[in-house]
């Protein structure tokens, strides 16, 4: 019998011979099972691990897929469909073995999903989100149909829930920016935000600067890591993408308050955080000024897009807001291309000009009167000093 009884410590342990997937044979011993079922049950799903069987349950498949993801996909990426499994799809499905999960039991997760309460704002998920979600358990199922032996994906026989592109994107005007910074009174959380709004930073990208990341020479930021907390411990890896990597330059009122707000921080190191603080208290503050200001509750990604619409309003092209985001023009135009609402009728207009015929010097821009490059000077808040 694999299974065994540890007298020592009270409790239960496996061990037994398996064979792997260049087909050595292999020992596998695990203890700490409070009951003798639990390390049967261990036994069990180990060997149908490696069987490849889809009889294995759904936290099994979880557990062998994010082993097999680690490797393939950014860590940030990781750590977010881990989020998305671990809150919303591994409770449901966990103990049902994978072959057993038919249509009924899809349908039935996407009624508690449409019916689930966002605990941040008290409202259902996005559309967005829910989409994201089903999309989520799609994926995992094609894993399972790929190396599990799954027939084939349940999900694939019933329509998604929620959309694929927001019907409106939040965003502050520069206004209810000021509005809303008036009710900040802590400094570090007062220059995160300005930092956000300011340069259209992820919120990752902000609480990874130090000092060292800090060009004064030119007045600019070094962006080339991101932060999250992980199991107490800070984690910083590389950007989102390798346009993400960037010099970005600051307006002469953001670098001052950055560069006071530095040199008053007793003992920094070049290579130490300039915030102390999470995503998660940097959303909780934001929620707090939105209350307090009465201004329009937002996310602090929504920042990112608040930016952007003000270059746009200012008549900056996409590529050059790209290129200040660390984005792909053909990104910023699928993503912020409804901030454009009069760009046919300009190009309709500046085509008919030309009628007769287009001179050598003449310098036709389709995307507004602004030079290619963003001269962050320019976009002096209405209240700045």
């Amino acid at each position: 019998m694999p299974v065994y009884k540890d007298e020592a410590r009270n409790t239960w342990y496996a061990m037994f011979y398996y064979k792997d997937w260049q087909g050595e044979r292999k020992k596998k011993k695990k203890r700490g099972f409070k009951t003798q079922r639990e390390a049967k049950e261990f036994e069990r799903e180990f060997l149908l691990m490696h069987a490849s069987d889809p009889n294995i349950t759904f936290g099994t498949l979880v557990e062998l897929y994010f082993s097999d993801a680690k490797n393939r996909i950014r860590w940030g990426t990781a750590e977010n469909k881990e989020s998305v499994f671990d809150t919303h799809i591994t409770p449901y499905f966990k103990k049902k073995k994978v072959s057993e999960i038919d249509v009924a039991d899809i349908r039935r997760w996407q009624n508690i999903m449409l019916e689930k309460i966002n605990p941040h704002n008290n409202k259902p998920y996005a559309p967005t989100y829910l989409r994201t979600i089903n999309s989520q358990l799609s994926a995992i199922l094609n894993f399972a149909v790929e190396y599990y032996g799954l027939p084939f994906n349940p999900c694939h026989k019933i329509k998604s829930i929620g959309e694929k592109q927001a019907e409106e994107m939040s965003f502050w005007t520069l206004d209810e920016f000021n509005e809303a910074m008036t009710y900040e009174k802590k400094p570090a959380f007062h220059l995160a935000f300005m930092l956000l709004y300011w340069t259209g930073m992820r919120e990752g990208e902000c609480l990874a600067l130090s000092p060292s990341k800090i060009l004064h020479d030119t007045k600019s930021l070094n962006i080339c890591h991101t932060y999250h907390k992980k199991d107490g411990k800070d984690v910083f890896g590389p950007t989102k993408t390798k346009n993400s990597v960037r010099i970005t330059t600051l307006p002469d009122f953001v670098y001052d308050e950055l560069k006071y707000y530095v040199e008053g921080i007793y003992g920094i190191s070049p290579t130490d955080r300039i915030f102390y603080f999470t995503k998660t208290a940097l959303n909780k503050e934001l929620d707090y000024i939105c209350e307090k200001s009465g201004v329009k509750r937002i996310r602090v990604h929504d920042l990112r897009h608040s930016h952007v619409s003000l270059l746009v309003e200012l008549g900056y092209r996409s590529y050059a807001i790209a290129d200040r985001i660390g984005d792909t023009p053909e990104m910023v135009d699928k993503t912020y291309a409804h901030l454009y609402p009069n760009k046919a009728e300009q190009i309709a207009r500046e085509l008919d000009r030309h009628k007769d015929g287009i001179s050598m010097g003449s310098n036709i821009d389709l995307y507004g009167s602004k030079p290619d490059t963003v001269n962050v000077n320019d976009m002096e808040p209405k209240n700045a000093e």
